[in-house]
């Protein structure tokens, strides 16, 4: 809070926060009194303003109030009381809410940052991590090391081969990303979520995807959030494999290659974000919200890797974060997504 002035009468202390309150500026008054030696009262009412944001247009309000504090636009007393009685309403209305969210008793529920949640464990995003990481190691990080016998593959590139989007060695064959998946290998629009391409790329995701998955799950449960992690996933995999081939676009857009040979959970963890970023914008009381610098460090990375890093799915980013904001939509308007 910024204290931005002091009037030494109470009443024009309320009338002017009272105009400030018409503005949608929050002003706090305190007032201190001083006795003085021929029996009268000494008033200092301090003017608090408590978002930073809007500190100058208080100021510039005061100087103009001083000037005319009798002025009719500053009667606004009724309308200030109706405001703030407004308000309170709402906030007992979002109290409500987030009391009415069903929680588990006793040790195992809990509140997540003052938020109701519906359960405290996390078994999605903790599977999810522990995979990744005996996949990651186990395939050399995508880098599988050769059998010593000639002609056979080695554990590392049998491994690697089967939880790949589609098995390089069909792909050879055939050319067609969805080989391994037409033949019944289904797994496969999952699995290159478990692979990653060095210690970076996989501490990077399951940070990102513990940060957020961990909000999504106790809040909605985990079943909502495997939904949420696997079609994020899935779309992200095919908005990869459906963009044009390297030699197809102009150097400058090199980053929006397709490919099936994209691994890593980035896909599923835009998802995330997505979904996060967009479901407090369409239900305003959601009782989370994405700070906006974060907002902007994932949107500036993924415009930063499509032009400016090479060898990253960008593809899949972008299919997650659409499949993400797709999602926040449609439950904002389902009855899934009226508690909040």
């Amino acid at each position: 809070m910024r204290r931005i002035g002091t009037l030494n009468d109470p009443s024009l202390a309320k009338r002017f926060s009272d105009y400030l309150t018409t503005r949608s500026i929050e002003c706090t008054t305190d007032i201190e009194s001083h006795p003085e030696d021929n029996g009268t009262v000494r008033h200092e009412c301090n003017l608090w303003i408590r978002d930073e944001a809007q500190v100058d247009s208080a100021r510039t309000e005061l100087e103009a109030f001083l000037q005319s504090p009798d002025d009719a636009k500053y009667q606004v007393g009724s309308d200030a009381d109706r405001i703030r009685r407004e308000k309170h309403e709402e906030e007992k209305r979002l109290r409500n809410l987030r009391r009415k969210a069903p929680m588990r008793s006793g040790p195992a529920g809990g509140p997540l940052m003052g938020v109701p949640v519906r359960q405290q464990s996390i078994p999605v995003v903790i599977g999810t991590i522990i995979l990744s990481v005996i996949a990651s190691f186990a395939t050399n990080f995508g880098r599988p090391n050769p059998s010593p016998v000639p002609g056979e593959p080695s554990t590392e590139e049998t491994v690697f081969f089967a939880l790949s989007f589609v098995d390089a060695r069909e792909y050879i064959v055939h050319e067609d990303p969805f080989e391994s998946i037409k033949q019944g290998q289904v797994w496969r629009l999952i699995t290159p979520m478990f692979l990653h391409g060095d210690t970076f790329h996989l501490a990077f995701n399951m940070i990102a995807l513990f940060i957020l998955g961990s909000a999504i799950e106790r809040l909605h449960g985990s079943m909502f959030m495997l939904a949420l992690l696997l079609i994020s996933q899935v779309a992200g995999g095919f908005f990869q494999v459906f963009l044009p081939p390297a030699d197809t676009l102009p150097p400058f857009l090199s980053g929006l290659a397709g490919t099936p040979f994209s691994i890593g959970a980035s896909g599923a963890v835009y998802g995330l974000f997505g979904y996060l970023w967009v479901r407090p914008i369409m239900t305003p009381t959601y009782p989370i919200r994405m700070v906006p610098a974060n907002v902007t460090i994932m949107l500036g990375w993924l415009v930063f890797c499509i032009f400016f890093v090479r060898g990253i799915a960008n593809g899949a980013h972008i299919g997650g974060l659409i499949a993400g904001v797709v999602i926040a939509a449609i439950v904002a308007r389902t009855p899934l997504g009226r508690d909040w």
